[in-house]
């Protein structure tokens, strides 16, 4: 049991770093663009830090699960997983409405730039 334990922090630990690195990523190509508006820029910034700090305070069970969700099972029909995951989903914006929030503009954001 005790290995488990170890085995969810670390991947726990590699979650938050990939997450982290994917941020840095963002905040890189938002700072070197030279077609970003600096109203623009300043906004996503804003976003991404604000995303940052909030990922803060999410553990690891619910970082686990959401990780968890885009997993099909062995022998689950699409149409169970879906709803695996959409219920999954609920459940994170609900424990985590400010992170949800975030998510969601940086998403529309980019998705507003063609990105």
């Amino acid at each position: 049991m005790r290995a488990l334990v170890v085995r969810s922090r670390a991947e726990f630990v590699y979650s938050r770093l990939m997450v982290e690195d994917r941020i840095r990523n963002i905040e890189s190509r938002v700072q070197g663009s030279k077609n970003l508006p600096e109203a623009t820029k300043s906004e996503l910034m804003d976003i991404l830090t604000a995303l940052r700090e909030e990922l803060r305070g999410v553990n690891s069970e619910h970082l686990e699960r959401a990780e968890g969700a885009s997993e099909v099972p062995h022998g689950e029909s699409l149409d169970d997983a879906l709803g695996g995951l959409t219920g999954t989903v609920s459940e994170l914006e609900a424990m985590h409405p400010r992170l949800s929030e975030l998510a969601n503009r940086l998403a529309t954001a980019l998705a507003n730039m063609g990105i």
